[in-house]
């Protein structure tokens, strides 16, 4: 079927099938047959949920061509829905429409967007909730009649909208909507059609207005494939499963192809069917049967199917995992540590398992599992990535308000948000620009007048910004990392290992925004990848290790909150186990499910393990967890547990 996927040229298309389907490869085969038959690659757009897919998909697409074509994979645009629209908003014509800048607030300075809507004298939690409740209505696409004008919510998106105007700001969930209504209205009619064909995996897991825009960019062809088992429950996505599964019903003459049965080891498989057949899960979307993929010779070492390993500790596990991952991996013969993903469910158990795979001498990417800038900006000594982002982005960008929003709010217990706000209201009476009202008021020299409320403060740190700004503006590479303190940190170890040392603060800048926005793998097949659950979507491997396979980790704790109603926790269940069974699924050939029966009280705690009981235990304090509650619900298909000395033992480890 994935040949007459692939030579499919009706306007309309859906794709649907189970986990390891094909799904994803019927979509490169169709790209890979639109290029053979002399369609421009920049004409062909690859809407996927991260940069992760977008890298795997490219990887395909290049073995898809024939060799006298493969330069053409760099040529198609692949990119996530957010990115397509942007790109939509980033023109004269589209800036002039909506009167915004398409600049994405990174999670760091939406914290700062979010100090600023304070001071409209909500309640903090109020505050979330109708913020949440707006971000809900854009990502819908409802209109704005539903949004409650004239309301507390209402006003509070007349606030929101001017603050960001005025620093040249766009929230992510804005991007896609904005580009929507831009594609639909006269202003747009040229950018309508972009795209001749437009190829979207994974459709269940865009917003309604990402699935919008992405529709109004096709001209000939729009090609959707997913499957609502493997919907993305990432925080702030808003995936649309509707739009995926009334594909066919809403509009006419689509053309259905389901595929029938999975490509992978039958034992992953099997436990993958077993978790989409649970309640709250979708039966049509189990594959049944399985065709197993013809391994590597290099890796004809290697164990195949799912293993279940029981450690002590977590202490236990990690040592004795990577020691066995070790000796796994030194078996093959030709040796492509890419292959191989470590699965963690939080930051710090990724931080602990890089750790220690380094000692085992591999070359480790933690980047499917990188954390946000953390650090709270009120004390800068806490905050250096974050310090170190802000001074990288002014600059190379001196003029961006954003990073000086950042910049003004370090070491504040308020993060100077009243000040900012009468900033923008002296900008607004001055008729200027908010950067031209910074400079005015950090040049002046007003005496026990000020403008507005704190606006000395302001001018204190445009005059330190600018010092710094003159200063090390000629700083390149190597240089320009220790003038903006970044050396030593590790949200910015990707981009140091990446540099050449005679980059320019844009280029750097650019390459740590991307870090941050869209993380992607170092392009060697020799270095390790960590990531989490989510950051799968749209990858294969030929192993993948799951390390602390418990509750509250696989599923997470609120899960089982009894604090919570009995909806709310079969939601987060329902979440965590698509999530789950999607992620595990990708493994083609080896699943390990590592797990530990205790811990000390305090770690669990502090990373939010599901603890059954505490014991006394030498003089410590001991928390009783349990395997994964997703090993249960596989019954016959999960793995009889081995212990780990045992396993140690087996391979003469201990």
């Amino acid at each position: 079927m994935i040949d007459t996927i692939a030579a499919f040229d009706g306007r309309l298309a859906k794709i649907e099938g189970a986990a390891r389907s094909g799904k994803t490869q019927a979509l490169v085969a169709r790209c890979a047959k639109l290029i053979e038959n002399g369609e421009a690659p920049e004409s062909i757009l690859v809407a996927v949920t991260n940069a992760f897919a977008a890298q795997a998909f490219r990887k395909r697409l290049r073995r898809a061509l024939p060799a006298n074509k493969a330069a053409a994979a760099e040529a198609v645009r692949i990119c996530c829905a957010l990115d397509a629209a942007v790109e939509v908003l980033d023109t004269p014509a589209a800036r002039e429409a909506t009167g915004r800048e398409p600049r994405i607030l990174s999670e760091a300075e939406y914290n700062f967007f979010l100090e600023d809507l304070k001071t409209t004298g909500e309640q903090p939690r109020k505050l979330r909730s109708m913020l949440s409740f707006l971000e809900r209505k854009m990502a819908n696409y409802e209109s704005r009649e539903e949004w409650g004008a004239g309301t507390a919510a209402g006003n509070l998106h007349a606030f929101a909208t001017r603050v960001l105007k005025l620093r040249g700001a766009m929230l992510p969930v804005e991007a896609p909507m904005l580009a929507a209504d831009f594609l639909k209205s006269d202003a747009g009619e040229a950018a309508r059609g972009r795209f001749s064909h437009v190829l979207c995996d994974d459709f269940q897991n865009f917003s309604h207005s990402e699935q919008t825009c992405l529709c109004l960019l096709a001209d000939k062809q729009i090609m959707v494939a997913g499957n609502p088992n493997q919907m993305m429950s990432k925080r702030g996505n808003h995936p649309y499963v509707e739009g995926f599964l009334k594909f066919d019903a809403v509009r006419r003459d689509v053309e259905v192809f389901h595929l029938e049965g999975a490509f992978g080891n039958p034992q992953v498989i099997a436990l993958a069917d077993a978790l989409g057949s649970q309640d709250g899960m979708d039966g049509a979307y189990v594959a049944g049967t399985a065709a197993d993929i013809e391994r590597d010779p290099a890796a004809a070492a290697l164990p195949v199917g799912v293993q279940s390993i029981k450690w002590n500790t977590p202490e236990d596990e990690l040592n004795g995992l990577t020691k066995y991952l070790r000796h796994l991996l030194s078996s093959q013969e030709d040796v492509r540590e890419a292959h191989t993903c470590i699965v963690v469910a939080n930051r710090r158990w990724a931080v602990m398992v890089e750790r220690l795979l380094r000692r085992r001498g591999f070359n480790v990417s933690a980047a499917g599992a990188a954390g946000t800038l953390a650090g709270d900006p009120r004390d800068s000594s806490r905050s250096r990535a974050l310090v170190a982002y802000t001074k990288l982005n002014l600059l190379a960008n001196p003029r961006d308000m954003v990073a000086w929003r950042s910049w003004c709010g370090f070491d504040n217990a308020l993060t100077n948000s009243d000040a900012w706000m009468g900033l923008q209201d002296f900008a607004e009476a001055e008729n200027i620009t908010l950067y031209q009202a910074l400079e005015q008021v950090g040049n002046a020299g007003f005496g026990a007048k000020e403008p507005f409320l704190r606006a000395r403060t302001l001018a204190e740190k445009w005059r330190a910004g600018q010092e710094f700004i003159t200063k090390n503006s000629t700083r390149r590479g190597f240089g320009l990392m220790k003038a903006i303190g970044a050396e030593g940190i590790s949200e910015f170890e990707a981009v140091a290992a990446d540099m050449m040392g005679d980059e320019t603060a844009a280029r750097l800048f650019e390459m740590e925004r991307a870090v941050i926005m869209d993380p992607a793998w170092i392009d060697d097949p020799h270095v390790l990848h960590v990531s989490t659950l989510q950051n799968l979507c749209g990858t294969e491997y030929d192993n993948i290790f799951v390390v602390g396979c418990i509750d509250g980790f696989f599923p997470i704790r609120n899960a089982f909150e009894v604090i919570s109603t009995d909806g709310e926790r079969n939601r987060v269940m329902d979440a965590e186990r698509r999530d789950f069974m999607s992620g595990v699924a990708k493994a083609k050939h080896l699943l390990v499910l590592s797990h530990f029966s205790k811990s000390e009280l305090e770690l669990a705690e502090r990373t939010k393990m599901q603890v059954v009981r505490v014991k006394s235990e030498n003089g410590k304090r001991m928390a009783i967890v349990r395997p994964s509650a997703f090993l249960s619900e596989a019954g016959d298909a999960a793995p009889t547990t081995i212990g780990g000395q045992a396993l140690l033992s087996e391979y003469g480890l201990n």
